[in-house]
């Protein structure tokens, strides 16, 4: 049992660091005479970026934690790259946090704050790590009520209450869906470890069926695709926009990642692959084109973002269908891409919101390039990276991803998701043609000038245009993944 423990602190040693943070900084916040809102945040941001060191030096040395035989982490490539995407994501909201952390009247309790970030984080690692099912509902649940709690934090204002509870009603529904559909596949094989089950003869395929569609239906909701997306859009609305930058990202790309690890070593393998296959490709079909056309008549630009934040949920399960090595890597690429694009292009909101928190709307940013034209900029690469044009990181994202479906056989849902780049260029080439294209007028916003909301937006840009035009650095890491059976 010792060799155990040591294995799991060596698997789990980028989480273990930021649990460590998080009580750190509940200690220093109970117990600490001079406890300050620096302290909370600095500590924070010391733990992330210490994850980050341990996640680095542990590229390329993988290892697995086994109990009674039978395989419950494996700590490989993909799950490290996850792993600093989450850090990075978790950075960023933390950036972009501390502007509202500072503002009298909202986020009061910062090392609360903090300490849900982390978890977040811990469970989105624990979540790409997983593989047996118990450890993937344990993962998704840490993640998701920590989610739940930022969701509401602006205990100041109504909307993010509501918000929250909605959230949490239909979260718990979905858990039940998980639950239930865990409780299925173990029925029919005895197991809920995913080594094992792809070694099985299955003898009640019809209860097997059962349970990976509820399964499926736990996740659906978690990533939200569509039908399982009604969430999303009030969730991401309602809350911080910080925390909806990290809502968008961190937590969606997480329920990606498993997905792909629980199918292509769990259910990848025939007959079982049959019985999702092709109904996970109409659900990411479904995704991409209702997210779309429901971002279309959105005046609310973080709105606009939430539905937008949908589609692309549908573009990152086509890694997910390929099934394979190429999938994995485009996952890898098209979620630094994404995290990237979409938080910026929250931070770049979170500088035009009012005092009381108010998202701005198409009609409150005409003509705000002409006053602000390195903002106007930043605003076109991420639109355009979000469109998946040439030269952004949102190109090489949507290209790994569709290679890579496009190689299993699914060339009708890659023309989908190519007709669907069309129909988001409408909406998100409004945004920059509304800001570049009239003068301003009485009703367009002025810019509160936070300074690391700046750097995010900044960091952002730079990035998503660096990787678009020198790519070698995101693809190397997207090849380096080694997801195999």
């Amino acid at each position: 049992m010792d060799g155990w423990w040591e294995t799991l602190l060596n698997a789990t040693r980028t989480e273990a660091v930021l649990v460590i943070t998080s009580l750190w900084v509940l200690l220093i916040a109970a117990l600490s005479k001079g406890y300050s809102r620096e302290s909370a945040v600095s500590s924070t941001l010391v733990g992330l970026l210490l994850a980050a060191a341990v996640t680095l030096l542990t590229f390329g040395k993988g290892s697995e934690v086994v109990l009674d035989g039978a395989m419950m982490l494996r700590l490989d490539n993909f799950a490290l790259a996850f792993h600093l995407l989450f850090v990075l994501g978790a950075l960023l909201t933390l950036g972009m946090a501390w502007d509202d952390l500072r503002e009298q009247g909202r986020l009061r309790r910062v090392s609360e704050f903090c300490v849900l970030l982390l978890l977040a984080c811990v469970g989105g690692m624990l979540l790409v790590s997983a593989t047996d099912l118990v450890i993937v509902f344990l993962a998704i649940e840490t993640l998701s009520l920590a989610q739940y709690v930022l969701t509401g934090y602006a205990s100041d204002r109504l909307h993010p209450t509501e918000a929250a509870l909605k959230y949490l009603l239909l979260g718990a529904m979905a858990s039940a869906f998980l639950v239930y559909g865990i409780a299925f596949v173990y029925g029919a094989t005895g197991t809920t470890n995913l080594m094992t089950l792809r070694m099985m003869v299955i003898q009640q395929p019809t209860l097997l069926a059962i349970g990976l569609g509820l399964l499926l239906v736990g996740l659906a909701f978690k990533i939200a695709l569509v039908p399982f997306h009604q969430w999303a859009p009030d969730a991401y609305d309602g809350a911080l926009t910080p925390v909806a930058a990290f809502m968008a990202t961190v937590p969606k790309v997480a329920a990606v990642g498993a997905m792909l690890r629980i199918l292509l070593l769990g259910f990848g393998t025939e007959p079982i692959k049959s019985m999702w296959a092709t109904a996970l490709a109409v659900i990411a079909a479904l995704t991409m084109t209702v997210g779309n056309l429901a971002a279309l008549p959105q005046h609310n630009l973080k709105r606009m973002l939430a539905y937008s934040s949908v589609a692309h949920a549908g573009y990152m399960v086509l890694g997910v269908l390929a099934l394979n090595e190429a999938g994995a890597s485009g996952l890898i690429v098209y979620g630094f891409a994404y995290t990237l694009m979409t938080v910026g292009a929250f931070a770049l909101l979170q500088l035009l919101e009012r005092a009381d928190g108010a998202p701005a709307t198409l009609e409150e940013v005409v003509g705000l390039a002409h006053r602000h034209p390195a903002l106007g900029w930043a605003m076109v690469i991420f639109m355009a990276g979000l469109t998946g044009i040439p030269f952004t990181a949102g190109f090489w994202a949507k290209f790994a991803v569709f290679k890579a479906a496009l190689e299993s056989g699914y060339l009708w849902l890659v023309i989908v998701a190519v007709l669907n780049s069309v129909v988001s260029a409408f909406y998100y080439l409004r945004v920059v043609m509304t800001m570049f294209g009239q003068p301003p007028t009485e009703q367009t916003r002025s810019v509160r000038w936070h300074r690391l909301s700046v750097s995010a937006v900044v960091v952002c840009a730079l990035a998503v245009l660096l990787l678009g035009v020198m790519p070698t650095g995101i693809w190397r890491m997207g090849l380096s993944v080694a997801l195999v059976p």
